[in-house]
């Protein structure tokens, strides 16, 4: 049974950083940002970044994820 709410997706951008190597990750509608040094690790802390900006816990939205191969 559902409870009729509907989770708020958040657009997350990953580019890789051809810099320094690794992920660099921005929320836009949030100011959120963050850097990562795999994939697995700029995921977890973008989740972590949405959530300070928010002020909620883990589970109370969606992150769509954009890949731009643009990079710095």
């Amino acid at each position: 049974m559902s409870s009729g709410l509907q989770k708020k997706t958040y657009t997350v951008v990953i580019t890789t950083d051809r810099v320094d190597g690794g992920f660099i990750g921005k929320c836009e509608e949030l100011h959120a940002y963050s850097q990562g040094e795999t994939y697995g690790e700029i995921m977890a802390n973008m989740k972590e970044a949405i959530e300070v900006s928010l002020d909620e816990s883990v589970g109370n939205f969606n992150m769509l994820i954009v890949q731009d191969g643009q990079g710095s």
